[in-house]
């Protein structure tokens, strides 16, 4: 399942990346976005994206097309 899939305000943990080139890894993992990670979806924009997320201990609004690309498993 991939985190845009995951049901809000249901923890998960990041089990992988799909599609994702270096740049945009080292990004996201220098947000905090790294294999391991618990996460958790919590408020939709009115327009859908972004979509803020509580990745460890920071609340981080990520664009739903980053969410394709995070694979996760319920925890």
């Amino acid at each position: 399942m991939t985190l845009d899939q995951g049901a809000l305000e249901v923890q998960v943990k990041i089990v992988g990346f799909g599609a994702v080139d270096e740049s945009e890894r080292a990004r996201l993992s220098g947000l905090g976005v790294r294999l391991g990670v618990l996460v958790t979806k919590h408020i939709p924009t009115p327009l859908q994206d972004p979509i803020e997320c509580l990745v460890g201990s920071q609340l981080l609004a990520l664009e739903r097309r980053l969410l394709r690309r995070i694979r996760v498993e319920i925890v």
